[in-house]
This record gives C-alpha cells, sequence and structure tokens, in this order.
C-alpha cells in the first residue's frame, strides 16, 4: 500500500534509541523527511550520522528536553528554514523508573507527568498553528499501562491515563483545524539497551514464562511494530480516524480503548 507520505516533515520526540528510533526509521522508509530528538548528545548524534549516510538530506536532529520550549521552536526554525513545513509530530518521549508501591512521594508523581504527560503535551501545543496550516496529524505514543494493571508503577501508568484523555479531547477541538489526533499503546517492546533486553538477559526463564502465559502471541514486539501503525495514522489512507487509540500488544490486554 502506498502511503502517499512521500517527503512529509515528521517530528517525532525521543527518538534516538528505542521505539521512537524505530518509529522514525519506518518514516524513513516510507520517504518522510523526519527530525529525531532525544537528550544524550552522543546516542543523538551517532544515529543521526548513521541515519544521514542512509537518508541523505532526510534528517534533522536536535538535542534537549522538549519539555524546554527553546527546545521546541529550535525544532520549528530548523524545519521551516530547510524545509518549510512540518506535517506531523509523534509525541514519543517517554520514562520510567523504579518506585515504591504504593508510598509515593511528590517528586516522583512530578517526575512521571513531567517525563510522559507535560512533555507531551510541550511539544504538541506549540505545532498546533504549524499542523493547522498543513492540515497535519497528531500520534501520541502510549502504553497498555495507561490502559489497564499491568505491574506498571503507578505513576507512569496515571500519566499514560492521562495523556490518553488529553489525545482524545484535542482530537475533538482541533478536527475543526482538519489536524487528527490519535494514540498507538504499545505493549512489551524489546530493543537493544531497553528494559525489557536487560530483564530478559538477567533472567531468561522468567521472560519466556511471562511471554507464555501473558501474550498470546508469546513474543516480543519491535519498535517497527508500532512504526508501521503510526505511518499509517499519519498518512491519508487514515484520513476518517481520530480520536481513537491502536493497541499493539500481541494480545495482551482486555482493554477495548
Amino acid at each position: 500500500m502506498n502511503l502517499e507520505i512521500n517527503n512529509k516533515v515528521i517530528f517525532i520526540t525521543g527518538s534516538s534509541q528505542g521505539i521512537g528510533n524505530g518509529i522514525a526509521k519506518v518514516l524513513l522508509n516510507e520517504g518522510c523527511k523526519v527530525i529525531i530528538s532525544g537528550r544524550g548528545a552522543k546516542s543523538l548524534n551517532d544515529e543521526n550520522k548513521k541515519l544521514n549516510k542512509i537518508f541523505p538530506g532526510k534528517i534533522i536532529s536536535v538535542e534537549g528536553d522538549v519539555n524546554d520550549k527553546t527546545v521546541v521552536n529550535k525544532v520549528i526554525n530548523k524545519s521551516i528554514d530547510k524545509w518549510g513545513s512540518i506535517d506531523g509530530i509523534v509525541a514519543n518521549a517517554g520514562a520510567v523508573r523504579n518506585v515504591n508501591d504504593c508510598e509515593i512521594n511528590k517528586d516522583d508523581w512530578d517526575w512521571f507527568f513531567k517525563n510522559n504527560f507535560s512533555v507531551a503535551c510541550s511539544a504538541i501545543q506549540l505545532l498546533i498553528p504549524l499542523l493547522t496550516k498543513s492540515k497535519g496529524s497528531i500520534v501520541t505514543i502510549g502504553s497498555i499501562a495507561g490502559l489497564e494493571d499491568v505491574g506498571a508503577p503507578l505513576p507512569y501508568a496515571s500519566s499514560k491515563a492521562a495523556l490518553l484523555a488529553y489525545t482524545k479531547s484535542l482530537s475533538k477541538r482541533l478536527a475543526k483545524n482538519y489536524i487528527r489526533v490519535n494514540m498507538v499503546s504499545p505493549g512489551n517492546i524489546i530493543f537493544p539497551g531497553g528494559n525489557w533486553e536487560k530483564k530478559q538477559i538477567l533472567n531468561p526463564d522468567r521472560i519466556e514464562e511471562m511471554l507464555n502465559e501473558k501474550v498470546p502471541l508469546k513474543r516480543f514486539g519491535a519498535p517497527e511494530d508500532i512504526g508501521n501503525m503510526v505511518a499509517f495514522l499519519l498518512s491519508p489512507r487514515a484520513s476518517f480516524i481520530t480520536g481513537s487509540n491502536f493497541i499493539i500488544d500481541g494480545g495482551q490486554t482486555n482493554s477495548l480503548n
């Protein structure tokens, strides 16, 4: 299927590695121009060089925390200077860390919401004027943890649930601007350096048991599995889809969101 997104300009937050990087590679293979971003200078620069060799002239990289509006404005300015527009944003950046099950302090709650909720809203809000001009599309990256209890830290699950509510509400408000807003909620996605790879190395038998018991397809997903759905949602092929959440988890959850 031709997605008709060749030369579309897409900004992906948190895309120097992991799921965001997988999304970037899928979009580049579809002919998109991509702005990648991340807070780690080395990993971002390494990925920028690697991708520019394969897709010359199709990559811009911007280092920094997209909670900071100066970073997002830098993305906007670099993209406009080079390509003249931004046609979509994939709000992928997120983070998780270990916390106590119930006795969670305010600093931890604030950290999770800053790094999983505000990080999406901050970038999206600044891009709405540009997306209005291009009649662009927004895709947020949620988690099955925001849909039902899968054992994730409470503040992480709560921040992803809040992001889903924001996505659905924003879709109604931006429909008049012809901007579509959707979410993709991944399940267990494995990639180099990620949490699941670390857990698999430490206890492969336990991880295999978990996959066999909880995931009907009995395997991990890959970042490109998320990228394929994102590419479709950004494309004209999804022109009648907005305010929806697409779960990609190998059948693990029971949610109908």
